[in-house]
């Protein structure tokens, strides 16, 4: 197994759907994935909507331990916090310990762009910038995103692979299989029909199938 999991393999960002209209949904929302690695539970994913009239507040937090017999072989904390307007980010705010290798990446945006500083130096992202936000499928016509770990902008492409119903909570849920690429990265996601997040699977370079388990169908 590879050392590292991180951030942009497992997701980031939450799973609610944005209307085309600039107006969020008015009520917080929380969605909780359980992460397997292998047939091995590692820990849990929760995200945190909290949004306005104009704008919403992403809370993100990861964490995984993977165990070899009565040891802790591989540690991975990610918080993160995000705060979106007209359906750009405005402000972020991510702490990472991947296994005892600490990242950050702050940033604000300013008249010239998105402001970035991490822990690799400080550099000016110019128009709108996503992260890698599952939770607003126009993900799904993206080219670049951030990564919120490393402040890395990758060059992305998204096409669909097909139809693929799932299980969520001994509930079968029609969706629909899509798979991103970038360098390096090969991720697949499932959405329903009515656009909500409900799966990810990717592998490691080692080959172990890394997966989110969404606990219950959003309502």
């Amino acid at each position: 197994m590879s050392n590292k999991l991180t951030i942009w393999l497992v997701g980031f960002s939450g799973l609610f759907w944005l209307s085309s209209a600039t107006a969020f949904n008015p009520s917080s929302q929380q969605w909780r994935f359980k992460v397997f690695l292998d047939e091995q539970i590692i820990g849990y994913h929760t995200v945190t909507l909290n949004p306005n009239k104009t704008s919403a507040t992403v809370q993100i937090e990861a964490n995984f331990d993977v165990k070899f017999l009565f040891f802790t072989a591989y540690r991975y904390r990610h918080n993160n916090q995000e705060i979106w307007q007209n359906n750009c980010l405005q402000t972020i705010d991510s702490h990472t310990n991947d296994n005892g290798d600490i990242f950050y990446v702050s940033g604000q945006r300013k008249q010239q762009g998105l402001a970035l500083q991490t822990h690799d130096g400080a550099l000016t992202l110019p128009g709108c910038v996503r992260t890698f936000t599952y939770w607003d499928p126009r993900l799904l016509q993206a080219k670049r995103l951030l990564n919120a770990q490393t402040g890395e902008y990758l060059d992305v492409d998204i096409k669909p692979v097909g139809n693929e119903p799932l299980v969520i909570a001994d509930q079968e849920i029609a969706a629909k299989r899509y798979r991103l690429q970038a360098e390096n990265i090969e991720i697949d996601l499932w959405y329903s029909d009515t656009m909500h997040w409900l799966a990810l699977q990717t592998t490691t370079e080692s080959g172990h199938l890394l997966r989110y388990q969404l606990e219950r169908f959003p309502v």
